[in-house]
């Protein structure tokens, strides 16, 4: 790998990373969208009460954490892959 391609890794990696992390400061601070994460987790937790796979018991929220970074993780890799196509085809 020479370093020009090196670098191009690392400025993409920062990319993403910037990204998500404005993803997750939306979900974080924006009150309806906070809202919106919070019923689709108990959503969750209500699929995985019915099939047995895991018991949210109101205090313990499996799919919470999962929702809460994974949404975001979600969302910023779609825009990410938005951003590097309307890149290349300039």
């Amino acid at each position: 790998m020479t370093i020009a391609q090196s670098s191009k890794s690392v400025r993409t990696f920062i990319l993403f990373l910037v990204i998500y992390l404005i993803c997750l400061a939306v979900v974080f601070f924006v009150h309806p969208v906070w809202g919106v994460i919070e019923k689709l987790s108990y959503r969750l937790d209500d699929v995985l009460n019915a099939t047995g796979m895991a018991l949210a018991d109101g205090e313990l929220d499996p799919a919470g954490l999962w929702v809460i970074f994974g949404i975001p993780f979600i969302v910023a890799a779609l825009i990410f892959v938005l951003i590097r196509r309307a890149i290349h085809h300039r």
